[in-house]
């Protein structure tokens, strides 16, 4: 599959995740998951480890809303994230 595809398809679905993200944060945001999913990151995932990669993703979308059970379940210690975070926007 072309990457633009896949980031097409990354974007359509986190628009179902975080339908206040703005345009510019569902194109960021979806060229993160597609580049953790080719490099494997996705697999595997306990509940803390997808908790973190679920606000990770939010915050490369510019969400704001993030459900508190996806927060108290990436509180869990000894998490550690196999992806590089997304960095700060200044």
């Amino acid at each position: 599959m072309q990457t633009r595809s896949v980031v097409e398809i990354a974007r359509a679905a986190l628009r179902e995740i975080f339908p206040t993200a703005p345009e510019d944060g569902l194109d960021e945001g979806a060229r993160h998951l597609a580049r953790w999913g080719v490099e494997g990151h996705g697999t595997q995932l306990d509940n803390s480890a997808a908790a973190i990669m679920y606000i990770d993703l939010a915050f490369a979308s510019q969400e704001r809303q993030v459900p508190d059970n996806v927060v108290l379940a990436a509180e869990v210690r000894d998490t550690a994230r196999t992806w590089r975070a997304p960095s700060q926007r200044g």
